[in-house]
């Protein structure tokens, strides 16, 4: 009898020496749980990271935009053509034998709401500058001795109001001016 005894505990033993289902589902469901958690924080923690160096709201998305705007209008000034004037939402580019009129236009963002800056050049085709927020834009040329020797953009931006509830009230707003540089146009 004994052995019988034995051989019994041994079926026992074995049975209970593997993983059972529940078991494996339930360490899943507690490591998924885990994760999620984690990735939730680590967003978090990036976005308000981001907010607190100014990397978010509509300020920074303006910065953004003023810097495209000029980096696209000293690249045209760069590479050989001449900026001959510049009007509040216009300017005009030459090469000398031809020119053209590249607008800037706020239009109706994709989402219906907010406005958009966009850059219609005839050349390259439209350019989305900034996708919301933009109440306004204009730009106005600097003349020193009657020679155009730069550019003076004005940007005001006002958040969605889904998006302001997202964002501090220091975020939701900005009125922005910056100046652009032209190459000597001889």
């Amino acid at each position: 009898m004994m052995i019988h005894r034995t051989s019994f505990s041994r079926i026992k033993r074995a049975d209970r020496m593997g993983v059972s289902l529940i078991e494996t589902i339930a360490c899943v469901v507690i490591v998924g749980t885990l994760a999620t958690s984690m990735v939730g924080m680590m967003r978090g923690s990036a976005r308000v990271t981001a907010m607190s160096l100014g990397h978010e709201g509509v300020s920074a998305e303006g910065r953004k935009a003023l810097r495209f705007v000029s980096g696209r209008m000293r690249d045209l000034s760069n590479s050989g053509l001449s900026i001959t004037s510049v009007r509040s939402s216009d300017f005009v580019v030459s090469d000398g034998v031809s020119s053209r009129r590249v607008r800037f236009e706020v239009r109706r963002a994709s989402d219906g709401v907010n406005r958009s800056l966009v850059m219609v050049d005839p050349s390259l085709g439209e350019t989305v500058c900034l996708e919301s927020s933009v109440q306004s834009f204009a730009m106005s040329g600097i003349d020193v001795a009657g020679q155009l020797v730069g550019v003076q953009f004005s940007l005001h931006l006002q958040a969605s109001a889904e998006r302001a509830a997202e964002l501090r009230p220091d975020h939701r707003t900005a009125e922005m001016t910056t100046v652009l540089c032209l190459s000597p146009q001889l």
